[in-house]
């Protein structure tokens, strides 16, 4: 992985591309002659380009064409920094996607960061030709596809000793109260703020949950059927084989990884992200799908009624607050539709029997 920090798709040359394939062995012959960028695309803290490649006629015939070229600066990043999760996705590609037999992730071939400016740039193979986005929750095969995948990634880490490492790290007591002080104070905030617009009941179960996160979060330090997760894993955060042969679902984004229960991935796609009605109807096949592929990918001692009740707290501890991060951290409008969605999963989840348990 290279160390050098680019600053955009300007300074991709023939001559950098052609060395960092090579280190990759991506490239075993020939060299790069040409590279023609896109237009620039916005994304949410970055940068992107699709790269098209020349070669050499001598050049390897499997070498990559097309690549994909992310950069990402401090001043790109909205709202508050984090300077942690700044470093986050380049530490996905240099350090955990490497640990990992099959990867949810596409290959990439440089990785930079610059820890004084907190610049970074990734080069990705670029797979739109055989995989697209699609973020319609109805799909006939991607929501299934994006369970798997995260199935399979939870399956990779299940329990492993690697979380307790110094790249991830298990969730501490002390790092667990500083983020329920910090998600305390925040909440007040946005239920203050939204005042009557936010529903009494909406208002005592924010009250309720908040003063349960000292016995929520003891699950959380229990040591056991902990993984490492996406932390963002709504649907346009996939891609998805464009044809029905494959079901090979690839996750992108990885700012927001961490350790944690399983559950906050799937609680995020969908209490947080699905209209009830939809919810209602493919939730349960879904979990019972990722529980499935969990047994199948070698995950032992996990039941089915523990896998359900992960689900059920990651609903409160993750789809709840979505709201209020987006609103405190970013500054983005309070999204009212969100908390309905979370209020009604809460509800009909029975979520109430984990507050009193």
């Amino acid at each position: 992985m290279t160390e050098r920090v680019l600053a955009g798709s300007h300074e991709v040359t023939p001559a950098w591309l052609t060395s960092v394939l090579y280190a990759q062995g991506a490239l075993r012959r020939g060299r790069v002659l040409r590279v023609t960028a896109s237009q620039p695309q916005r994304g949410f803290s970055s940068l992107t380009w699709r790269l098209q490649l020349s070669y050499s006629s001598d050049a390897s015939a499997d070498a990559p064409r097309r690549l994909f070229f992310k950069v990402s600066q401090a001043g790109l990043v909205p709202g508050e920094r984090d300077v942690e999760k700044v470093s986050k996705e380049i530490a996905y590609y240099r350090e955990l996607a490497p640990r990992m037999p099959n990867p949810p992730s596409v290959p990439c071939y440089a990785a930079g960061y610059d820890a004084q400016t907190e610049a970074s740039h990734l080069l990705l193979l670029d797979f739109s030709a055989t995989h697209s986005p699609c973020v319609d929750p109805d799909h006939p095969r991607n929501p299934q596809r994006a369970v798997q995948a995260l199935a399979r990634l939870h399956a990779c880490w299940w329990d492993s000793p690697l979380l307790e490492g110094a790249v991830i790290g298990l969730p501490t007591r002390e790092r667990i109260e500083a983020n329920w002080a910090d998600g305390t104070r925040r909440t007040e905030a946005f239920v203050a703020m939204l005042g009557d617009r936010l529903r009494r009941p909406w208002r005592e179960t924010y009250a309720r949950v908040l003063r349960s996160l000292p016995n929520l979060y003891q699950r959380h330090l229990s040591g056991r059927d902990l993984t490492l997760v996406h932390g963002d894993a709504h649907l346009g955060n996939f891609m998805f084989p464009r044809t029905m042969a494959s079901d090979e679902a690839y996750l992108i984004d990885w700012q927001f990884w961490h350790a944690t229960i399983g559950g906050t991935d799937l609680a995020f796609m969908m209490a947080a992200k699905w209209e009830p009605d939809l919810r209602r109807r493919r939730e349960r096949p879904l979990l019972r799908l990722y529980h499935d592929t969990l047994l199948k990918q070698g995950v032992r001692g996990y039941a089915w009624d523990r896998c359900w009740d992960d689900y059920r707290l990651s609903v409160m501890l993750v789809s709840l607050f979505i709201p209020v991060w987006q609103w405190s951290f970013f500054g983005w409008e309070a999204d009212l539709r969100a908390v309905e969605r979370a209020m009604r999963a809460v509800e009909e989840l029975g979520c109430a029997e984990l507050l009193d348990g």
